[in-house]
């Protein structure tokens, strides 16, 4: 008895499980016949619990269960030899099916991946000018630091410091004098091969309101209002590492994404300084925090003392 296929009508061999011309799967009597399966939970069949998937993950499962799904309901043998230059060529007089299905598989392949690229990409972008900062110290390089600033800041620096300035071309070059200052004293501290560590511990997320009220700051202090969408307050553990010594320390800085850029917000170059080399913005509760018995030597004459004030000391 001849057979035919029940999608397109193309004549079929008898025990043809896919159409060769349109890739369909075709049922048979056993595979039509109903079967019950126990029923697995999604922890169970090797999917991740929800919430603990990244959404690069996320998409890479989808994915892969298009894939199997594809595998499963059409003859990827067929289409895969539909896919010839001179196919695609025809396909305005002559639409083969399988031709079709295979640029769509491939077509949906190409997004898949972008998407996943991009999320890859974007996704904990906040991170980044606490890296630039963090290079601009272990280099000596102020493009680092000025990478960190949002362009409002940006071009208020250069109209102060640069264009009135006859030993600056770019700040870039008022930066890179700062930075190979700071980086001098590092190395007077904790000797040669000097690096700054970190660790980000935690983030809390920024109130509606305060990104409000970031995006008003940025027009009273630079005469140009900018797109605050978004912002994180860090808390960061540092380490400060030589040949000589070690230290550890606390920092709170809070990132805001200004005009789809993730900049650092009120920082300067003594930001990620260790305490007792003139550092800012540090996260622990007193500066006793940061005094080692080691560091004594570091107070010189005892009249000194005198100009100790009670409100450093966190009192």
């Amino acid at each position: 008895m001849a057979k035919f296929c029940t999608f397109c009508g193309a004549p079929l061999t008898e025990n043809a499980g896919f159409c060769t011309n349109c890739g369909a799967k075709l049922e048979t009597a056993e595979s039509a016949a109903p079967q019950t399966e126990p029923v697995q939970s999604s922890t169970e069949a090797g999917a991740q619990p929800q919430g603990s998937s990244t959404p690069a993950a996320s998409a890479a499962e989808s994915m892969k269960n298009t894939l199997n799904n594809l595998r499963e309901n059409v003859d990827l043998g067929a289409i895969k030899g539909s896919l010839t230059m001179e196919n695609i060529k025809n396909l305005k007089t002559t639409r083969n099916k399988n031709t079709i299905i295979g640029l769509c598989i491939i077509g949906v392949g190409v997004i898949a991946v972008f998407v996943v690229l991009m999320i890859i990409l974007f996704s904990g972008g906040y991170k980044k000018p606490v890296e630039q900062l963090v290079k601009a110290y272990n280099t000596g390089e102020g493009k680092y630091f000025v990478n960190t600033m949002c362009e409002q800041e940006v071009q208020d620096l250069e109209e102060r410091y640069v264009e009135k300035s006859n030993k600056y071309d770019s700040l870039e070059e008022v930066y890179d004098d700062i930075f190979e200052s700071k980086r001098d004293a590092l190395k007077d501290r904790y000797g040669d091969d000097v690096k700054i560590k970190y660790d980000i511990q935690s983030k809390k997320e920024v109130k509606d309101s305060m990104l409000k009220m970031y995006s008003e700051g940025l027009k009273e202090s630079f005469g140009k209002k900018g797109d605050v969408s978004a912002g994180y307050t860090l808390v960061i553990d540092m380490t400060w590492t030589g040949e000589d010594k070690e230290e550890d320390g606390t920092k709170t800085v809070t990132v805001l994404k200004v005009d789809g850029d993730w900049v650092l917000f009120n920082c300067t170059e003594d930001t990620f300084m260790p305490p007792r080399l003139g550092g800012t913005n540090t996260g622990s509760s007193s500066a006793l925090d940061d005094i080692d018995l080691g560091d004594l030597g570091d107070l010189g004459d005892l009249g000194d003392l005198g100009d100790i004030d009670l409100g450093d000391l966190g009192f």
